[in-house]
């Protein structure tokens, strides 16, 4: 048969408290593992049923614990708790597959914005610029230099991520 007591004390941050009862002499402890079949956790001067056990070096303490007018969790509602779980890794799983895709066909993506610009954004004046043997970024004297440059020069090292923006550190951010 349970006993039966008064939760005293209670630490929610450490999930531990005491219960108080006229057939034990000390205070007992209870962990809020012995109250997980629990639909709410416990508040103070809640009624609590118990076993009692010892530990190997004799101190007591609350095992298989019920709060009295609190009802248990069944199996379905901790099945329902797992498939909510289940379907939120699987949302995870299905946003971090959507952003690797855009972020792999990225300069793809650049491409066809710049072919969807109007012709004058796109078919900027470059005139004034010539390729003179620049190859870096540190070469280059404006973002407009450094896009002539990645458009019209061979052998360029100006858009290390090949989005199509050059020189993004230090001209073109």
């Amino acid at each position: 048969m349970k006993s039966k007591g008064k939760l005293i004390r209670w630490n929610e941050d450490r999930g531990f408290g005491f219960i108080k009862s006229s057939n034990i002499k000390d205070d007992l402890f209870i962990h809020i593992s012995e109250l997980k079949k629990m639909t709410r956790g416990p508040k103070l001067n809640d009624v609590i049923y118990f076993d009692v056990t010892s530990d190997g070096s004799g101190k007591t303490k609350a095992i298989n614990a019920s709060i009295e007018g609190v009802s248990e969790k069944s199996i379905k509602s901790y099945r329902k708790k797992t498939n909510n779980l289940f379907s939120y890794l699987i949302e995870i799983v299905l946003i971090f597959s959507i952003v690797l895709v855009a972020y792999s066909t990225y300069p793809l993506w650049s491409s066809l914005f710049l072919n969807s610009l109007p012709v004058n954004l796109v078919n900027e004046d470059f005139s004034g610029y010539r390729c003179e043997g620049k190859h870096y970024c540190s070469q280059m004297t404006s973002c407009k230099e450094a896009r002539f440059y990645l458009k019209n020069c061979p052998n360029v090292q100006i858009d290390g991520d090949n989005d199509g923006v050059p020189c993004e550190s230090q001209w073109c951010n």
